[in-house]
Formats: structure tokens, sequence, C-alpha cells
């Protein structure tokens, strides 16, 4: 009867800890209010929660900075293989970019960054063709944007996927990501790229008000 007891308890302490950190984890991401603004270093941007999903920003990640938009794993708005997917602020350059997007266009074809190049292994590559790359049109209403889905070539047939990278350019500054939107393998071809597609499509970057001008006439408190 004693060891039950001491059993119990162990378990109930295990259980506590495990609600403590759930709460704790739930604390650290905090979620953004619908139409609120979100602020990922230099980027400010507004995002629409659809499809169940919300955005949040994690607090004491051991990441770089960056939103994270999760939707939902059960229920009829849950997706078929999108889960999550996160949203980072780079520079608007091509290297950037490029980086980001793990390829760039050269005379109208896709190539792949060569992640080990050398002097005799050129930065630039063709893709596997059954990578199959495949330009995504994406439109905003501030911003370019750029989008590309590659099929993975390599590892477990059952689990190779489709991956969509994109980048969202505004001005002198770009969000970008990366997220699966289909499975290879599966029979029914669900594809979740619409849904991604409407979410990035639902962004509208937010500038700073431009600083107002003194008028000579009433200067501001602190330039008299």
């Amino acid at each position: 009867m004693k060891k039950t007891t001491i059993s119990a308890m162990l378990v109930f302490i295990a259980l506590l800890s495990a609600i403590g950190e759930h709460a704790a984890a739930q604390v650290n991401q905090p979620i953004i209010p619908p139409e609120s603004t979100v602020a990922v270093e230099e980027c400010k941007f507004k995002i629409k929660n659809m499809f169940g999903g919300k955005v949040m920003i994690p607090e004491n990640s051991t990441y770089s900075p960056q939103g994270i938009y999760d939707l939902p794993d059960t229920g009829a708005q849950a997706p078929a293989v999108l889960r999550s997917f996160a949203l980072v602020c780079v520079d608007a350059s091509d290297k950037k970019i490029g980086t980001k997007l793990n390829a760039k266009k050269v005379n109208g074809q896709w190539m792949q960054y060569n992640p080990w190049p050398n002097e005799n292994i050129p930065e630039l590559m063709p893709f596997d063709p059954g990578a199959r790359p495949r330009t995504i049109p994406l439109e905003g209403r501030n911003w370019t944007g750029i989008g590309l889905t590659v099929d993975s070539t390599t590892g477990d047939e059952e689990s190779r996927h489709r991956m969509l990278y994109f980048c969202l350019i505004h001005k002198s500054h770009a969000l970008c990501g990366k997220a699966p939107v289909q499975w290879l393998a599966d029979r029914k071809k669900r594809n979740d790229l619409w849904k991604i597609k409407a979410i990035l499509e639902s962004v509208e970057f937010v500038d700073a008000p431009p600083p107002a001008e003194s008028d000579p006439k009433n200067p501001s408190p602190a330039a008299q």
C-alpha cells in the first residue's frame, strides 16, 4: 500500500512538472492579436490569423529573432502537411534572398546553391531533375514576392516532401521563410500550397511614420 502511494505521488509530481513546462512554453510564445503590427527585427508588418492559425513571437529563442505562424494539428482546418513556419527578416540583397531561397535564377533557369563550393565546384549548380523547381507567384499589397517549390530527392521515399521557399520584399528588407506543402507519396495528392499562399498574401508591411516637421512659427518644445 505504501509503495502504491509513493508511486502515485511521483506520477502526480511528474504531471505537475509537465504542466508547468507547458505553461512556461506558452508564456514564452505570446500570441499576437489579429491585425496587430508584428515586429521581427527590421520587418514590421500585419498578417491575418487564417485557417485557425495564429502568429507568435518566441521569447528567449536559441535561434535568431523570428516570428512563428502556427496552425492547428487537429480539427476541420488542420492542414495535411503544413503545421508551422518561421518568418525571418533579412536585408533585401540578392545574396541574402538567394541564401533564403537556397537558389538563384540565372538566364531564366533556377540554380541551387552548392553547400560546399570550392575552386573546383561552382557556387551555383543545376537542380536534380527530380527536384522540379517551380516559380510560385506571390502578390501583396505593398511588397513584391518570390516563391519557389522544390521536391526532395533523397531520403526515405515516404517522407519526401515539396518545400516552398519564399521572400516578401519591401524596400530594403525581406520577410523570408520555408515550409513543406505536400508529401510526395500521398496518394490523395493533398497540397497546402494554397493555404500558405493565402496567409502570406495577407501580409502588409507597416512603415514608421515620417518625423513631423517643425513649424517655424510654432517650434516644438524640444526646439525651444
